[in-house]
């Protein structure tokens, strides 16, 4: 995995080019160090458990040791198959299951299906009813956006065709069930392909609300602050190893920070330092 692929960067960003210079003169990163980075890079600050998941990377950067296995993250998300909500404590997965469940019968609505056990007959009503009737840019719409909710990428790719519903098919490409905003954001693009009609306050995978900005920039500040600080001293090469690490890690962080929620602030310690 590209460790830069959770944020939109130009190959001509000085800031990752002096990052990735340092980790070059790092040499040989331990794996455990290398396991941090990924955490870093499965951070999205518009999930669900941002907060969580940045206490996980602040832990593990200052024991040097990775809190939780990045691959743990998402383990019970519905793409994992019908039956990952069973081992999801939060509920989201179940109520994700039961969209899935639920879109897949207005699809093949008029054929007898059997629907699991505990399904939730509501949300079939209500997904029926936002939907409305069946025609054939409407059922491409909704099996894109059953593509992308469980993560069919071959499919995914396949149903959008950027012609007439462009901008409807953006928003169903930007929905999943870990975004902060779910279920609520999931109804209103139900709502919109109902209507054909893209709905312009929809908010989708990289979008956040003030308060996840304002923690957010808090943190930020935080680690500038931290790396602020070293760089009124030494050099990061004349730091100890495991410091150089740390310094790494955390301007890999606030690097990523920065980029997926529009800081314009410098980092502070790549001036002359690298």
């Amino acid at each position: 995995m590209d460790p830069w692929s959770n944020v939109e960067t130009s190959t001509q960003d000085t800031e990752i080019s002096q990052i990735d210079k340092f980790e070059t003169i790092l040499g040989d990163i331990p794996p455990a160090v290398r396991k941090i980075r990924d955490l870093i890079t499965r951070l999205e600050v518009c999930h669900f458990k941002y907060q969580q998941h940045l206490k996980y990377i602040h832990d593990s950067i200052l024991n040097l040791n990775p809190a939780t296995d990045s691959n743990n993250i998402g383990s019970n998300h519905i793409s994992k198959g019908e039956n990952a909500w069973i081992n999801d404590k939060t509920g989201r997965s179940l109520l994700g299951q039961q969209y899935l469940w639920a879109l897949n019968n207005w699809l093949n609505k008029g054929h007898h299906i059997k629907m699991p056990d505990g399904h939730d007959l509501s949300i079939d009503l209500k997904i029926s009813k936002l939907l409305g009737d069946k025609i054939p840019d409407k059922e491409r719409i909704v099996r894109l956006l059953i593509a992308r909710l469980t993560y069919d990428w071959e499919s995914y790719e396949k149903l959008q065709l950027g012609e007439q519903f462009t901008e409807l098919e953006y928003q169903t490409c930007r929905m999943d069930i870990c975004h902060y905003a779910f279920p609520n954001h999931l109804n209103t693009l139900i709502q919109a392909i109902g209507k054909m009609q893209s709905h312009k306050d929809l908010e989708g995978c990289g979008s956040y609300n003030s308060e996840i900005k304002m923690f957010i920039t808090r943190k930020y500040s935080e680690i500038v602050s931290i790396l602020g600080e070293i760089s009124k001293s030494k050099v990061l090469i004349d730091q100890n190893k495991n410091d150089q690490f740390r310094i790494w890690l955390y301007l890999c962080l606030a690097k990523t920070i920065k980029e997926q929620t529009g800081i314009t602030d410098s980092l502070p310690i790549l001036d002359n330092k690298v």
